[in-house]
């Protein structure tokens, strides 16, 4: 959608604007930036970025960094302003530290007021004492139950004595951990289980405030470290994005480079600034698209996606793509860009790997002696090798689309008997021979069902084999009964033929696999050793194994069309 853009006008520069609910098409209508003409909606409490609920600059502070709408409208006083609400921000949050401080200055005290009333309770119920009692009243939790201990002990003087031993054990762990977190160890614990459940419900108490405790001074750790790595973040947005940036003037000199761009290029800042043209960075092919595109950004307003190939200091090409913004006064004279300059280098070396291993595949696929195809889900040729060209006398590029049925059968309805839909249904590999009337021959076709991730199957690979020598063997076998055991014996060796063949094509397909995949040549024949020797240890039948050797050749098959 194109973006409305609203013009600020600061001093003597001015910066196109956008507006946050405009940008994003936003409908939340509970928003307080909802249909703002304030431009700074970072600086907005509870707004709902994202549809989720934000709270102040602070805690949103990573989503609005990354954000393009706090990217396009900050500028001086944008900045100033969300300065000022970070300082404000930071002086609340600062408050409720020194609050919390002083409530936990004020439970400490109230714990040792109240342990020291605890501790002389015990003492006197020590000393045979069964009249002692002591005020429960406290602000701690805590220190109102262990009070309440001391006077049922006191009352039920009888049933404390019999089990004063444990009482003495458990609340002896309990004082040591309380006396452990009061000199800041929050890594103590009550331990052990009691029989007595008031002893283990001082226990989960004690444990419970324990880590209250624990959980407080965390938050407040991880609040200032927050805040510190906040104001870092800030700071480094700039000067450490992952892509450089570069503002030119109208002549194309460049103004202001940050240090990735210094880093892209080798160069330093002093070496680049108000002394350089961007121009001194391109070849002349580069220098060429530079004239025509900056005239362009200085008309239209911005550009994306332009590439060069930048000159850096050490004399490397570096590929580079650019995407830029124009910055005009309030008469809309040029002023200055905005350009981020991203290192392209990996996406070409990756573009250049992926050409080469295409030909590799294509040069494997189109080496095998008989016909191979890649079908959709719909029996549609994705791939086809030469061999499957030739036959049919079809140019390669026109096959992508053609329907396998229409091309076989001459019918783009699927027969019944195909053995493809069979594939669909038992997932394995379906053979078929039929005779093609125009071209006069007899082929095998082997369809193999290639699932995804999830199972399901969106592909088949297609084998198709002449097999016309066979058939015409099989046809003289029949007509001539006197030739029978020698045609037997041609026989047998034609289905050795076709059986080498057909294994011929099994190989050739973990070729093409190795060829797509080189890091993990011999993989399937690695997989397939250990298959067959698990189903021989299983004592499964022999045509079982064949299948389960078949199966594991072929089980990485999906590789070819990935």
């Amino acid at each position: 959608m194109k973006q409305k853009k609203t013009t600020v006008t600061t001093g003597s520069k001015a910066q196109a604007k956008v507006k946050c609910w405009e940008v994003f098409q936003c409908d939340e209508k509970d928003c307080p930036a909802f249909k703002k003409q304030d431009l700074r909606c970072w600086l907005k409490s509870g707004t709902h970025c994202r549809s989720e609920m934000q709270g102040k600059f602070l805690e949103k502070l990573e989503l609005c960094l990354a954000c393009m709408v706090f990217k396009t409208n900050m500028d001086i006083a944008a900045m100033n302003k969300t300065l000022k609400a970070v300082n404000t921000q930071l002086e609340e949050y600062k408050k409720m530290v020194v609050s919390r401080d002083r409530k936990m200055e004020s439970m400490s005290i109230e714990l040792a007021i109240g342990l020291s009333e605890v501790f002389e309770g015990l003492r006197k119920i020590s000393q045979g004492d069964p009249t002692i009692r002591i005020n429960e009243a406290s602000k701690v939790e805590l220190i109102k139950k262990l009070k309440h201990i001391v006077n049922l002990t006191a009352k039920d003087i009888g049933q404390i004595v019999d089990q004063s031993h444990e009482f003495a054990m458990v609340l002896a762990e309990h004082f040591d951990v309380l006396h452990k977190v009061s000199t800041g160890d929050l890594t103590a614990r009550v331990s052990g289980k009691s029989k007595i459940e008031l002893l283990e419900a001082l226990k989960n108490v004690t444990n419970e405030m324990v880590d209250s405790i624990d959980k407080e001074i965390t938050e407040r750790k991880q609040m200032e470290v927050a805040l510190r790595e906040s104001e870092k973040k800030y700071l480094d947005l700039y000067q450490n994005a992952p892509d450089g940036y570069h503002s030119l003037d109208p002549d194309g000199k460049i103004l202001e480079v940050n240090d990735t761009w210094l880093r892209m290029l080798g160069y330093k800042r002093n070496e680049v600034v108000e002394k350089m043209k961007l121009t001194d960075f391109l070849t002349e092919e580069g220098i060429n698209t530079f004239n025509k595109t900056f005239a362009k950004l200085k008309q239209k307003g911005s550009l994306e996606n332009i590439g060069y190939s930048f000159m850096r200091k050490d004399g490397k090409l570096l590929p580079v793509l650019v995407n830029s913004t124009a910055v005009y006064d309030d008469k809309r004279s040029f002023l200055r860009s905005r350009t981020i300059v991203r290192d392209n280098s990996e996406k070409k070396s990756y573009e250049k790997m992926l050409e080469r291993t295409s030909r590799e595949w294509r040069s494997t696929f189109d080496s095998m002696p008989y016909g191979a195809m890649l079908l959709d889900k719909d029996l549609n040729i994705m791939r086809a090798n030469v061999y499957i060209s030739g036959i049919f006398n079809i140019p390669i590029h026109k096959l992508t689309g053609v329907n396998c049925c229409a091309l076989s059968f001459g019918s783009s309805s699927p027969a019944e008997f195909c053995h493809t839909l069979k594939a669909k249904d038992t997932l394995v590999t379906e053979t078929l021979e039929f005779h093609d009337t125009k071209l006069n021959r007899y082929f095998m076709m082997q369809g193999t069902p290639v699932p995804d991730d999830e199972g399901l199957i969106r592909a088949f690979v297609l084998s198709l084999i002449d097999i016309s020598e066979l058939k015409e063997k099989e046809q003289r076998l029949i007509e001539s009964k006197d030739a029978f055991f020698n045609m037997l014996k041609e026989l047998d060796v034609s289905y050795k033929e076709l059986k080498d063949l057909y294994e011929s094509l099994i190989h050739s397909f973990v070729n093409a696999i190795d060829a797509k995949s080189p890091w993990t040549k011999g993989h399937s024949e690695r997989v397939t050793n250990y298959a067959v020797s698990i189903a021989k240890e299983m004592d499964l039948g022999e045509k079982e194994i064949e299948t389960l050797r078949i199966a594991a050749l072929l089980h990485d098959i999906g590789k070819i069309g990935t």
